[in-house]
């Protein structure tokens, strides 16, 4: 009888310090935001139209991602980037990430935007094929990637856009919170279904969907609500918002999520939101985050991709990283477990 006491009081202290320590490190001082599409589909053609933000030791980004690439079984890592690194609004950087989770392969590069990103809106896509991706931005190719790491993007892909803080200030600059509150604001979204040959003009894409942000549609996007390793915000489904035909994402201090501020104008006019049924080759992207209070969506907390004890067991401090090891904490986001660890650590370097 006394083994087994002391047995429970041993799971019980266990249980009890892996809480507090859960509750540690998602004691984070930010909020940043991340939306995503419900489906994922296998090729197509991506555009948004966004003026983004930008300021020191941010990152503010629109990007495909395979849903689940960042847990460490085996599986591949499959992604391709545009990132506006807060250090310098005036260019972007295109990446692919292929590889593991943990041995990630990159292929950073940069391009000019003029007006700066953060001063102006600008049209920016990206084409996904079997043989190519294609960066655009105002319809104006900027990079244009052929073969290999293009025959690593297995599968599906969903397209993301994001707001938070790298930890890794050689990467993104020293961060500097009295910027802070920051705004991404996306004015329409096209996604386009790969159709070779057979799009307008002979093109290889096909328009699939259109959304203008009128409203918030629950059905088609999905908000976040975690955290990953070298980001020192919290994702936060309070940080985004749907207003006056805009989807804004916030980067914000824990606790001061809103928008007060006013939209600013692009002067190219919105196209009409428009719908499609999800193509046969769509999969569900259960997760990879506009909160106003007529905003018709819902939080959506996708399942876990992992035990309480294995996010706890991946739990570590983030060492400073250098720029050409930035990948392994590049993560889009682990996915949080629906009995209560909403947001947590997890060590992507195995």
């Amino acid at each position: 009888m006394n083994i087994k006491k002391t047995a429970v009081k041993s799971a019980l202290a266990v249980a009890a310090a892996a809480a507090a320590l859960t509750t540690h490190v998602s004691a984070k001082d930010f909020s940043g935001a991340e939306l995503y599409t419900l489906e994922e589909v296998q090729y197509g053609k991506f555009e948004a139209r966004m003026k983004m933000a930008a300021a020191s030791g941010t990152v503010s980004s629109m990007f495909l991602y395979q849903n689940g690439s960042e847990i460490a079984d085996g599986r591949p890592w499959v992604e391709v980037d545009i990132e506006v690194l807060g250090k310098n609004p005036g260019s972007f950087q295109s990446n692919i990430i292929t590889g593991k989770a943990g041995s990630q392969i990159t292929s950073e590069k940069h391009h000019a935007v003029s007006p700066a990103a953060d001063q102006a809106f600008h049209t920016y896509a990206l084409e996904w094929t079997p043989n190519y991706v294609r960066w655009t931005v105002d319809g104006k190719e900027v990079r244009k990637t052929e073969g290999g790491q293009v025959s690593n993007l297995t599968g599906t892909q969903g397209l993301r856009f994001n707001l938070w803080s790298s930890e890794s200030a050689a990467w993104v600059g020293q961060f500097d919170e009295s910027k802070l509150p920051l705004f991404q604001f996306i004015n329409w979204v096209k996604v386009y279904k790969y159709t070779p040959g057979q799009g307008e003009g002979g093109s290889d894409f096909t328009l699939d969907w259109t959304d203008n942000f009128d409203t918030f549609d629950g059905s088609r996007w999905g908000k976040g609500d975690w955290t990953f390793d070298g980001n020192r915000v919290d994702l936060t489904d309070k940080n985004i918002y749907s207003r006056d035909g805009m989807l804004i994402l916030a980067l914000t201090r824990k606790g001061q999520e809103s928008f007060n501020g006013q939209v600013p104008k692009d002067d190219e006019p919105a196209p009409k939101s428009s719908s499609s049924t999800p193509a046969s080759s769509s999969s569900s992207a259960p997760a990879s985050s506009s909160s106003v209070a007529s905003s018709s969506s819902q939080q959506i907390i996708p399942p876990s991709s992992s035990s309480a004890t294995n996010a706890i067991h991946g739990i570590r401090t983030t060492p400073t990283v250098s720029k050409d090891r930035r990948s392994l904490v590049n993560a889009k986001g682990a996915k949080v477990s629906p009995n209560g660890h909403k947001r947590y650590r997890v060590n992507f370097e195995y």
